[in-house]
């Protein structure tokens, strides 16, 4: 029973999703809600998003929608979605039998060759990792002392760029 990759999603998801809790941690109400411009997203915004996205794929994947968004939510209620999302992403991957099952087209009417559990996952983490670094500009705006996840960032780029580049012997 061959693992590897789904060892592989699971430390590059886990990788790209830590550091968004760090940015959120003992963010305020200005800078939660805070935007450069009209057009911008904040922060807030931003993490609504993520949501709907992570959302869109496990619906494509077939999986029940456990996490209901809306912009109402209050900042507690809206890390709390996060995080549950993200627990329902780990838990689809984790109960793949086996790395040859990560690969397994979509069970839904419209899926599609890219419907599958690594090309969503992979997609949602490097989807974080975007706007993430969008999120530490508009936190760091505002708080030139705040300590940003840049760190946590590069590791989880470096994690993703250690996969893929070719093994040498």
């Amino acid at each position: 029973m061959a693992t590897e990759r789904i060892k592989m999603i699971l430390e590059i998801h886990l990788a790209s999703t830590l550091p968004l809790y760090k940015v959120l941690n003992s963010i305020t109400d200005e800078q939660l809600n805070w935007k450069p411009a009209s057009e911008s997203r904040s922060i807030k915004e931003i993490t609504l998003h993520l949501i709907r996205v992570d959302n869109y794929f496990l619906k494509r994947l077939g999986r029940e929608i456990e996490v209901k968004v809306n912009n109402n939510l209050s900042f507690p209620e809206l890390l709390n979605e996060l995080k549950k999302i993200h627990q329902q992403i780990v838990k689809t991957v984790s109960n793949c039998k086996n790395d040859a099952e990560l690969f397994n087209q979509s069970a839904i009417a419209d899926s599609t060759n890219s419907d599958t559990i690594n090309n969503h996952i992979l997609h949602s983490s490097q989807h974080n990792l975007y706007h993430l670094s969008q999120m530490i500009y508009l936190r760091r705006a505002l708080d030139r002392q705040w300590e940003s996840p840049v760190k946590e960032w590069d590791k989880a780029t470096r994690i993703i760029a250690d996969y893929l580049a070719p093994k040498r012997d």
